[in-house]
């Protein structure tokens, strides 16, 4: 980690707690050159999930557009008669 006052790339970690509800992570760091202590924070990046197309172009992953597919495939099995035998104890 670099030094925001000397700029020397070594440090050292002297603290380490939860920051933001769990969120990130702050720690408390020295640098090794100057002394000088600051405070660094560690957030997960957060990258959205990508759906590749047929077509090649993507868009991103939607919960709800999978569901509502889900449940389009599942009253079509229903109505052509592909639910037999589901559910009866014959």
């Amino acid at each position: 980690m670099e030094c925001p006052k000397c700029h020397h790339q070594n440090s050292k970690v002297n603290d380490s707690r939860p920051a933001d509800g769990g969120a990130a992570i702050r720690r408390r760091r020295e640098c090794l050159n100057c002394k000088h202590r600051f405070s660094t924070y560690e957030r997960i990046e957060q990258i959205p999930l990508l759906v590749i197309k047929r077509d090649g172009t993507r868009e991103e992953f939607s919960q709800e557009k999978l569901l509502r597919g889900i449940v389009r495939s599942a009253e079509t099995a229903y109505y052509h008669g592909t639910n037999a035998g589901i559910g009866s104890t014959s």
